[in-house]
């Protein structure tokens, strides 16, 4: 019948075509041909199968190797949140690289769900599991699983864990310098807000602090007068904060340029100096974090950022996690990756 399915092209149906023994095809299609078959063997064996249309029998293969070559990743909201499409995407090309697949549990932000999403890829037989949070969290311990883990966007109490996050500080102590370098010396910081014991969706963010601390010790560092405005994290929070900053203060003595807790508050920012005529980058310098897809380079004008690492996150995180999962020694086992400054056209000498 025309729409019966097509059967599955087996091993013995390549070795058959190629003319040579099973065993001769086992070794070519894992690897195992030195010394075993010829090199003029094993291509023509190779050829054969993709002339077939051959796949391996993952099944197969995984009750023989001990794997599923499978990574699980658990989050609490990077992937239904614009910040981690590039984790995402960077972690799943790199496990594709090394022939492992993601399985992805997004809990939501709920941690009732946290417990549940382990089991179910504890259940799946995932070799490893790699838990992501959107925001950089220090997690009082991993989460709880046999399984080999390794935390991204976060880190936990005790260092021994495997971890690789955002170096929050080199990122701040970045826009600093690259505002001094252009010779600003009245800077202002428009912070984010963190409060641990708060409602969880009123908590902030323990990068707040992180980055505005380093930001200061910066500005101590380079003889720049910086003041900070305690704020939040998105637009709304960032035009008040500039509109404390700016409105109303003489030209002298305002702020010539303002470094912003997210790229979110940083268009704030551009709002305000809008609504006070301020032109951006000749009046005022501004400087984002984040690098937000579609928000910072898109913004008028381009806004000059610091970028978190969340590419560089996901391959880092799959590296180390396949490693322990090897049970091979991880060196470095806690990972600060560098938050490089991205200049657009937001930021200029003062004037």
């Amino acid at each position: 019948m025309a729409n019966q399915p097509r059967r599955r092209v087996r091993a013995a149906d390549v070795a058959a075509a190629a003319g040579v023994s099973p065993t001769a095809v086992s070794f070519a299609l894992n690897n195992r041909d030195s010394g075993n078959i010829s090199p003029e063997t094993k291509r023509r064996i190779l050829e054969t199968a993709e002339r077939l249309g051959y796949e391996p029998h993952h099944v197969a293969r995984s009750l023989r190797s001990r794997t599923t070559h499978s990574i699980g990743l658990v989050t609490d909201a990077v992937a239904s949140s614009p910040f981690g499409g590039r984790l995402l995407a960077a972690a799943a090309e790199r496990a594709e690289s090394t022939g492992h697949i993601m399985l992805v549990m997004d809990t939501h932000s709920r941690d009732d769900r946290e417990a549940a999403a382990i089991h179910e890829l504890e259940r799946r037989q995932v070799d490893a599991l790699i838990y992501a949070s959107m925001g950089f969290r220090v997690l009082s311990s991993r989460p709880t699983t046999h399984l080999p883990v390794v935390l991204a966007n976060c880190t936990a109490d005790n260092p021994d864990e495997l971890s690789v996050f955002p170096d929050d500080a080199y990122g701040a102590t970045r826009a600093l310098h690259h505002l001094a370098d252009l010779g600003h010396q009245r800077v202002t910081m428009l912070s984010g807000n963190w409060d641990p014991l708060g409602p969880r969706d009123n908590q902030g963010n323990i990068s707040g602090p992180i980055r505005r601390d380093a930001f200061l010790a910066a500005a101590r560092e380079r003889s720049v007068q910086a003041t900070v405005i305690e704020g939040g994290w998105d637009i709304h929070d960032g035009y008040r904060s500039a509109m404390t900053a700016l409105d109303g203060v003489p030209a002298g003595q305002r702020p010539t340029a303002i470094f912003a807790i997210t790229d979110r508050a940083a268009l704030g920012a551009m709002l305000a100096a809008a609504r006070l005529g301020l032109d951006v980058p000749g009046d005022l310098s501004i400087v984002g974090f984040d690098d937000q897809e579609k928000m910072a380079e898109c913004a008028v004008p381009p806004l000059t950022t610091i970028a978190l690492p969340h590419a560089r996150m996901g391959e880092e995180a799959v590296a180390m996690v396949l490693a322990a999962a090897a049970g091979e020694t991880v060196e470095d086992r806690r990972r600060a990756l560098p938050c490089e400054l991205v200049v657009r056209e937001s930021t200029a000498p003062p004037r």
